[in-house]
């Protein structure tokens, strides 16, 4: 893949497309609303509908930040920094016991943000020895009625910090203890202090999970019954060492956004796995580590028309931005009598798409097959499988031509000169043998016809660029002397030299046109 740099101090505009047709635009950016002294109370948050939300332990008040900065609308938080939301919309916040491990009776606050609603879930035993609580990740279905988070495992008689993935289930409302259990990873996964677990849907519609810290290269694990399994993820350009990598998919594509390097600042890229470039890369716009935990918070949210990505890097900025792609251009093929085809519901000659000029092109060849000499041709978007009625039937809905009460005639008047197309009834252009680049703008609705023009004239034997009696002189000069056959003088087209191109040159002269014209 092609990266394209973004430059991030820019404004809040389109700041360019890669070569996969990626576009991204910055919607706003803000300096982050809290004070420096407050940095490290504010070390989670992520964003939705167009808003952030993010928890301050020290208050255990979850703050909401639009491009204006502070709201006034606030919920009641968790004593830990832990913020993440679950498929449904709700917001989830930890009240572990900041910091260490979860510990016993560490609970995750659930809230509506449209009702004010919440409810709170006690993290069982039955989850088993639990790693570090600083931080959570995206939550799988509604923690209301069916949901799941995954938290960090450890295995009893080994460092609590190293192993594992908790997996705290609710069902119909309450704690699904039945289903909250300490599953293994297959290789063995190693949490660290800022370990985050992101459940996801991947590109093959499959439950998934992203496991990152901070400073690690991170892993998809796929559910292996209760357990998983782990697969080593590779990004380019350094996934830096800061916490905020989240997964997505967009158009049946899995990608990941992640913090670059610099290390500790907030850089930031969008890849697939394996790749060899970012698809996107935005650099950081400050020079020095905002915050003393590392992190750069990102995450995506997902719909129709493309990717919202919310950044809070606390310390530095918020910012959102909107990631799209362009339709891959439509395919237009030219049905009917060209390149020694035959009409046919499915063939026809492929016209190339210049992007730079965005228009279609096409060098073709017409015999001249017609009574007079003529060949027909239109065009289509799609052909069909089978040349048969049905056929025909099919490709109807994406066939035009001239706009014109019946065939158009193409004639020289009409050389490098735009002809409207239409959907609407299109008739078939109607053009003598020869060969032609034809240009195509569906933006106009144009086709342009230019006729090839030879290298030579035929009888310009003298090559002044007329064709006079002085050619006859200079032909039967090369016919005595035996001089090499040039393609001008070969005027009957039998690919010889010999007296009967005297002739037909001279019965040229007399009628002004060639024999078979």
């Amino acid at each position: 893949m092609k990266k394209l740099l973004l430059i991030a101090a820019m404004a809040a505009l389109a700041l360019g497309a890669s070569a996969d047709r990626y576009k991204l635009e910055k919607v706003w950016e803000i300096p982050t609303p809290f004070p420096s002294e407050k940095t490290n109370d504010v070390r989670q948050g992520f964003g939705m509908d167009g808003k952030f939300y993010i928890n301050d332990k020290s208050t255990q008040t979850i703050y909401v930040v639009d491009e204006n900065g502070l709201t006034e609308t606030t919920y009641p938080g968790g004593a830990n920094c832990g913020i993440t939301c679950d498929e449904a919309g709700n917001i989830l916040v930890s009240n572990a016991a900041f910091p260490g491990s979860w510990g016993a009776d560490a609970t995750i606050k659930v809230i509506n943000p449209e009702t004010g609603e919440s409810k709170e879930y006690t993290v069982p035993e039955e989850c088993g020895l639990l790693g570090r609580c600083d931080f959570i990740g995206f939550a799988k279905g509604d923690f209301f009625d069916e949901g799941k988070i995954y938290l960090t495992g450890g295995n009893t008689g080994t460092d609590p910090y190293t192993s594992g993935v908790a997996v705290f289930s609710v069902s119909g409302g309450e704690v699904d203890y039945d289903n909250c259990y300490l599953a293994s990873v297959t290789p063995e996964v190693t949490g660290q202090t800022s370990t985050v677990i992101n459940f996801y849907w991947d590109a093959n519609g499959e439950e998934a999970l992203l496991y990152a810290y901070r400073s690690g290269a991170p892993s998809k694990l796929m559910a292996d019954g209760d357990n998983f399994t782990k697969t080593s993820i590779s990004l380019p350009e350094n996934k830096g060492a800061c916490n905020g990598i989240f997964p997505f998919v967009f158009q049946n594509t899995e990608l990941y956004i992640y913090p670059t390097a610099p290390n500790y600042q907030n850089g930031w890229a969008i890849a697939e796995n394996g790749a060899e470039a970012p698809i996107v890369e935005v650099p950081s716009n400050v020079s020095t580590n905002p915050n003393t935990f590392q992190a750069n918070w990102l995450n995506a949210v997902v719909d129709r028309g493309g990717v919202t990505i919310y950044q809070y890097a606390p310390g530095a900025n918020l910012a959102i931005y909107r990631l799209t792609k362009e339709p891959e251009p439509q395919k237009v093929f030219i049905l009917g009598e060209v390149n020694d085809q035959e009409w046919a519901a499915n063939a026809g000659t492929e016209m190339t798409f210049d992007e730079e000029n965005n228009v279609y092109t096409a060098t073709v060849t017409l015999d001249g097959r017609g009574q007079s000499g003529e060949n027909y041709f239109s065009f289509t978007h799609e052909l069909a499988n089978d040349n048969d009625e049905g056929g025909w039937a099919y490709i109807a809905p994406f066939r035009f031509g001239a706009v014109s009460d019946g065939d158009f005639w193409y004639d020289d008047q009409y050389d490098g000169q735009p002809l409207g197309l239409t959907y609407d009834g299109g008739q078939a252009f109607r053009v003598m043998g020869g060969e032609y680049n034809l240009t195509l703008s569906l933006d106009d609705m144009t086709l342009v016809i230019k006729k090839v023009q030879p290298e030579y004239v035929r009888g310009d034997v003298d090559g002044d660029n007329l064709v006079n009696i002085s050619d006859v002189t200079a032909l039967i000069d090369m016919l005595l002397t035996g001089a090499e056959m040039t393609p001008a003088a070969d005027c009957d087209q039998d690919g010889n030299m010999n007296i009967s191109d005297v002739t037909a040159l001279i019965d040229f002269l007399l009628s002004g046109k060639w024999s078979g014209q």
